[in-house]
């Protein structure tokens, strides 16, 4: 299936390279001294018709839920590590 969108055109290039480049980017942003704004244009690009993005979400997902259990992991060892440490003091009164 052909889909159409706008994209906006940009002129790059940083201090340090030799030459320019063009890139597109699906919404406009500001020019800054390395990149600058040409202009837009309708393009178009074909999509498989049987294009499905379940499967690419889900996997998004895992490795978001992969991330979350490893930060809650760490957090927790961190609090813990905290207890003994409290728990390993001396009580003198």
């Amino acid at each position: 299936m052909k889909v159409k969108i706008t994209v906006h055109i940009y002129h790059s290039q940083y201090s340090w390279e030799k030459e320019a480049r063009y890139q597109i980017y699906s919404l406009k942003i500001d020019d800054t001294d390395h990149m600058t704004y040409v202009g837009t244009q309708e393009i178009e690009i074909e999509v498989p018709n049987d294009y499905d993005p379940t499967a690419q979400k889900v996997a998004a997902l895992q490795k978001q839920k992969q991330k979350a259990q490893e930060d809650f992991a760490e957090k927790v060892a961190s609090i813990n590590e905290r207890i003994s440490k409290l728990q390993a003091l001396e009580y003198t009164t």
